[in-house]
């Protein structure tokens, strides 16, 4: 009968559940710091692009950015994305420092893809921005 309980895990043999192998809490750290480098470089790209845009203007008569709608979307765009990707390297350096994520962790992982989900069409430029005008 003893057999049995250990089967189902029901005894007493069982391992600790909260053991991590140390060669996966590296993996893991690995893991976490390439994400915020990522995270770092895109906030760092769209905030770029945003203070160029802003600046970008050579005469004062020729057509500035904001005339046209297709770049006052990209203009919001590239400052949404650099906002999100500052919060996300916030939350990064976050978890790094803390060993826990800003959010209980199911929370963390829908909040993360959800916002990936929605942010990455506006993170990538359309094709020309004279099909869009």
């Amino acid at each position: 009968m003893q057999q049995d309980n250990r089967r189902n895990g029901n005894g007493s043999d069982l391992p600790n559940p909260h053991f991590h192998s140390t060669v996966s809490l590296h993996k893991l750290r690995r893991l976490n710091l390439l994400i915020l480098f990522l995270r770092f470089a895109t906030f760092c790209f769209c905030f770029a692009s945003a203070v160029f845009m802003l600046t970008n203007s050579r005469w004062s008569d020729s057509p500035h950015w904001s005339d046209y709608d297709a770049f006052r979307f990209v203009m919001a765009a590239a400052l949404i994305v650099a906002l999100y990707s500052l919060f996300e390297t916030g939350a990064s350096v976050w978890e790094i420092s803390k060993g826990t994520t800003l959010f209980p962790e199911t929370l963390q992982v829908w909040f993360d893809f959800g916002h990936d989900q929605v942010t990455a069409p506006h993170s990538l430029p359309p094709p020309s921005p004279n099909l869009l005008i």
